[in-house]
């Protein structure tokens, strides 16, 4: 059930003035860090168990949230339930200019192996994701990537050389794919 409400953390409402309220709190994560585990408290409005679609509200604002079927079936979750989400972003492991006419969204791709957050401080799940955003800039001195997602506007630091690279001929304004993993945890309240 967990697991559902963790996609949500990132699916804003493409075109939207405002943006879902995120709080934080920094973390040191084995292998990876310092780390930004990021909560978002939702309410279900609608559950589409044959579509695996489950509509998320946080004030006026509601957004669609699809579901891959490696995450198993929706039966648990009723319009009205109230939950709590944990998310950390992790390494980016892609970068690359996105087609045209592409809009903001986030699509969930595999579950990912390996203990990348074996201690963080609840049970979370690990993920990679691909995140289709408007680059904004790269800096190369502080290896800083921001962009303008579904959630709103963020920042990551980048490793890799090569995924800098790519970053490096970016324009403002273009949009992009980014892949990166991350860890997610639900608890329902």
């Amino acid at each position: 059930m967990s697991w559902i409400f963790a996609i949500a953390l990132a699916m804003g409402l493409a075109g939207c003035a405002s943006y879902p309220t995120v709080t934080s709190q920094t973390v040191i994560v084995a292998g990876v860090g310092p780390v930004e585990v990021e909560q978002l408290n939702v309410d279900v409005v609608d559950v589409q168990a044959a579509e695996r679609i489950v509509v998320v509200r946080q004030g006026r604002q509601t957004w669609h949230v699809a579901v891959p079927e490696v995450f198993g079936n929706l039966r648990n979750i009723q319009p009205g339930d109230r939950v709590e989400i944990r998310r950390v972003e992790g390494v980016i492991v892609g970068a690359r200019r996105a087609r045209k006419g592409a809009r903001p969204s986030i699509i969930y791709t595999e579950a990912v192996s390996g203990p990348p957050f074996q201690n963080l401080p609840d049970k979370f799940v690990v993920r990679s994701l691909t995140l289709t955003a408007r680059f904004e800039r790269f800096d190369p001195a502080t290896s800083l990537v921001n962009y303008v997602g579904p959630a709103g506007p963020r920042s990551l630091t980048v490793v890799d050389p090569m995924i800098k690279e790519d970053l490096r001929r970016l324009r403002r304004g273009d949009m992009v794919e980014l892949t990166f993993a991350e860890g997610f945890h639900f608890q329902k309240y």
